[in-house]
């Protein structure tokens, strides 16, 4: 049975998870580093507009904007092929560096995209690693109270937030902050999350239902938000 086609399409926002194979412990400064190079290399090639990223030590997150239905997979290609080729070669390994194919979740950017963001900043914070995200030093986060457009785009959404950076970045915390307190929720194995209309719009675009393959079912995550996750395994009485 061949690969479940990517879901994707022009325009599409996408919350990109990449992890170790194994889970191992992999990356140090150095392979950092090479990532955050390599990425800002591949989002230029792709004239990709880049919202946020997070690496920690086994996994990487991203937040970005396709242009076309096959920029996703052209994209991530490129980034995943071409760090790990490199990597190995720094390292002198050989063999998978990612387990597995790299998971995609499609964000609506009206109802979803600064709680994406906040689930984004706050990885290396629920980890233990830091106390607050702009202490994480391999991340965008750094670069939104400045505003410096040099590594990461500010969304439309994150610049409606107050008529000045400092406004800005002082709403957007108290959003962090709110997210924080909630019980964490993660994207992985989410087709896409947004409101109820955004994810009905999208369940019929793609020709997916509760019987149909792949199986699905709806989370509530709060403030009127749904996730539609896939579901693994086989339903009851199911060939």
């Amino acid at each position: 049975m061949g690969r479940p086609p990517r879901l994707t399409y022009a325009g599409a926002m996408h919350h990109v998870t990449m992890r170790c194979n194994n889970k191992e412990f992999l990356f140090d400064e150095r392979s950092q580093i090479l990532f955050v190079d390599l990425l800002a290399d591949t989002r230029e090639m792709f004239d990709v507009p880049l919202y946020n990223y997070c690496l920690m030590t086994n996994h990487v997150h991203l937040l970005f904007e396709v242009d076309g239905d096959d920029v996703l997979s052209r994209f991530m290609h490129r980034l995943e092929t071409t760090f790990s080729n490199r990597f190995n070669r720094i390292r002198g390994r050989k063999g998978h560096l990612w387990e597995g194919r790299f998971v995609s979740t499609i964000v609506e950017a009206r109802s979803y995209f600064l709680r994406c963001m906040a689930y984004i900043d706050l990885n290396p914070v629920r980890a233990g690693m830091v106390e607050h995200p702009a202490r994480h030093e391999w991340s965008a986060h750094r670069f939104l109270a400045a505003e410096d457009e040099s590594a990461i785009a500010l969304h439309p959404h994150y610049l409606g937030l107050g008529r000045n950076r400092g406004e800005r970045y002082a709403a957007y915390s108290q959003l962090l902050e709110a997210e924080r307190r909630r019980d964490p929720y993660s994207l992985a194995g989410v087709l896409f999350v947004g409101s109820q209309r955004f994810t009905r719009k999208m369940e019929r675009q793609f020709g997916i239902a509760q019987k149909q393959r792949p199986r699905i079912q709806r989370r509530d995550v709060g403030n009127g938000i749904r996730a539609v996750e896939r579901r693994w395994g086989r339903a009851p009485g199911e060939p």
